[in-house]
């Protein structure tokens, strides 16, 4: 039986008034950072968007374009508001439709959700109501100004008609501009578009309208909503059934469900160790009381739930978001069964929670953004290269050579394939992490590497790579306990027995992930930290996720203490994690498995944005072959 059989509603085409998405899964809008300055569309951008298409997927949604400078959301944001846009744009539906994709442009204007330093203008909204993450004070719009800026979502909409696209998204979801008069939480108005939600949907309906009187009558219109946006008076899904019952009357095609707006945006940028697909039941209320198809999104990694979920009836199309910037083939391989059946993605967040570097990063698939420089394999060199070492960083690293035409062999002693990141997929809530292990090693054995256990001699070859791992704890400290031990021994499982009340002391995520896999075992757990949170080097969603972990495991939190051995002597063991005196740049806290010299360091890091820095410089290290 074909691989595919197993997912009959993924793969089951979708007609769209007069076009088909030939499966069920998309790509939803994400913000790249990959347009060009003067926010044109560039090769980046294309090569970014059409490896997603060629990857399979049946519909791919643009990041969002701007329809107004006042209303840009990012320096680098892809623009459309005016006629000189529209080239640029159509080598972005180009890349898209020429692998049999539908293109989608998300247009979108941000309302008070931006700042004046970026647009260079007052900032506009319904209401003269402050975002409380931006901190900047809008002005309410008047009635006459109202519509000059349902036109600018026309206009934008009819240039990408005119580029090649099939259709447009409106983002009205997260607290943009068109968000931010659906829901009473931003819009107070008492004209007619504020106060009634008949009043708080004219300005969307105004948008609908407009297009669907301009554009082709073949013309895809998807709009973008939360389903819930988790604020006071806030739009709740009794609220978003209502205005999809008018957007279907208004000749839309597809309802988007996301949630959240930005002072609840943790709720919608979901990290490893939560659940998957939380808000499909919230779809489901909206999907059973309208007669068009819901996207839905959330953290869907695995096929067998999103084909429940379409089964089920409460969604028709599934959001691979994060999971298609870590592996843009996955329709492809799903349908050819080969590989994990579910994406690699960790839900690290990086390129997320960190797209601020400014573009897009992915420590699992480092070409994201890059993807013409994964040329064809080179020519095959006569060189030897040796890799010691088990990381993300080392596996990339040996697989990038091996594809530039070096014979590569990947020596990884008693460390457990994945390294660091192995490690942690045995911390509770983590176990993700291995499909994503198994699917940086699984890639490099394509590639040709020859991956051995133990050690390999370094004679006879022409390079080797060693690796290196930072161990950031200094156990002088705690030397008054009977038993000291670090971070790292624990999440390595070399630190023997422990038992008893335990001490875990760092500020980093190390730590907090030893202090969580001791306390699930049993033990009565204190973690302390100079630092004023804990977790301080990782995405701050670790920190809230890590901390109901703990707390439901009757572990203790200290934060902000001045020294965390103090008492040290009421404790059975001390568990050492990074402290505020460890420097990555003090050569003594780095250690390695390999006593030989080697030509290059790759490093082996734990919390994730260290772990990008690591696989983005064992890039570089291959690009001179």
């Amino acid at each position: 039986m074909p691989a595919h059989a197993s997912f009959p509603h993924l793969f089951t085409p979708l007609q769209l008034r007069a076009k088909t998405a030939r499966n069920r899964l998309i790509v939803p809008a994400m913000a790249t950072h990959f347009a060009e300055p003067d926010g044109s569309a560039g090769e980046r951008l294309a090569a970014y968007l059409e490896a997603r298409a060629e990857g399979g997927f049946g519909i791919v949604v643009t990041e969002n374009i701007g329809v107004h400078p006042g209303g840009r959301v990012m320096a680098r944001m892809l623009m459309a508001e005016d006629e000189s846009r529209i080239a640029g744009l159509a080598r972005l539906a180009t890349a898209i439709r020429g692998h049999g994709t539908l293109a989608i442009g998300q247009i979108n204007h941000g309302g008070r959700q931006t700042s004046s330093r970026l647009t260079g203008q007052e900032l506009v909204a319904p209401s003269a109501i402050a975002c409380p993450l931006m901190r900047e004070m809008p002005r309410a719009l008047s009635a006459d100004e109202i519509p000059a800026l349902q036109e600018a979502y026309v206009a934008a909409a009819e240039r990408l008609g005119k580029a090649g696209f099939d259709g447009v998204e409106i983002h009205a979801a997260h607290g943009y501009l068109a968000a931010s008069f659906l829901s009473a939480y931003s819009n107070r108005r008492e004209d007619a578009y504020g106060g009634s939600p008949e009043n708080r949907l004219r300005f969307l309906a105004g948008i609908v309208g407009g297009i669907r009187a301009r554009c082709s009558p073949d013309f895809l219109l998807f709009v973008r909503m939360s389903v819930e946006e988790f604020v006071p008076d806030g739009l709740v899904p009794e609220d978003v059934v209502a205005i999809s019952r008018q957007l279907e009357a208004l000749g839309c095609d597809v309802i988007s469900l996301s949630v959240g707006v930005y002072e609840s945006y943790n709720q919608l940028t979901m990290l490893s160790g939560e659940p998957e697909g939380p808000w499909l039941d919230r779809a489901g209320v909206v999907r059973r009381a309208i007669g068009i198809p819901v996207v839905g999104v959330g953290r869907i990694k695995r096929p067998e739930r999103a084909e429940a979920a379409l089964a089920e009836g409460k969604i028709d199309l599934a959001a691979i978001g994060r999971g298609s910037i870590t592996d843009p083939d996955f329709p492809n391989r799903l349908y050819r069964g080969a590989g994990p059946a579910a994406v690699a993605c960790m839900s690290c967040n990086l390129c997320l929670g960190r797209s601020a570097r400014p573009e897009m990063i992915c420590p699992v698939n480092p070409f994201v953004g890059r993807e013409r420089d994964l040329a064809p394999p080179a020519q095959k060199q006569s060189m030897r290269l040796l890799v010691q070492g088990a990381g993300f960083a080392a596996l990339t690293a040996a697989w990038l050579a091996a594809r530039r035409g070096l014979d590569v062999t990947l020596a990884h002693g008693a460390q457990p394939l994945g390294g660091m990141q192995a490690w942690r997929s045995r911390v509770p809530g983590q176990a993700e992490y291995a499909v994503a292990v198994r699917a940086v090693v699984e890639r490099a054995r394509a590639g040709g590497v020859d991956i051995r256990p133990g050690s390999v001699a370094p004679a006879g070859f022409d390079l080797i790579w060693r690796e290196r791992r930072l161990e950031p704890a200094r156990i002088d400290a705690a030397s008054a306990s009977k038993t000291v031990v670090t971070a790292y021994a624990v999440l390595a499982d070399t630190a023997g027995s422990i038992k008893g009340r335990v001490l875990v002391a760092g500020d980093d995520l190390a730590a907090v992930d030893a202090a969580l896999l001791l306390a699930d075992r049993g033990l009565a757990v204190t973690l302390r930290t100079p630092a004023r949170d804990i977790g301080f080097d990782a995405h701050p969603g670790f920190r809230v996720l890590n901390r109901r972990l703990l707390l439901e495991r009757g572990a203790q939190i200290e934060v902000s203490v001045a020294d965390p051995f103090d008492h040290v002597q009421n404790f059975d063991a001390v568990v050492v994690g990074r402290l505020d005196a460890a420097s990555s740049a003090d050569p003594q806290l780095w250690h390695t498995d390999w006593g030989n010299p080697a030509d290059a360091q790759i490093d082996d890091c734990y919390e994730p944005g260290a772990l990008a820095q690591a696989v983005y410089r064992a890039v570089e290290l291959t690009q001179s072959f």
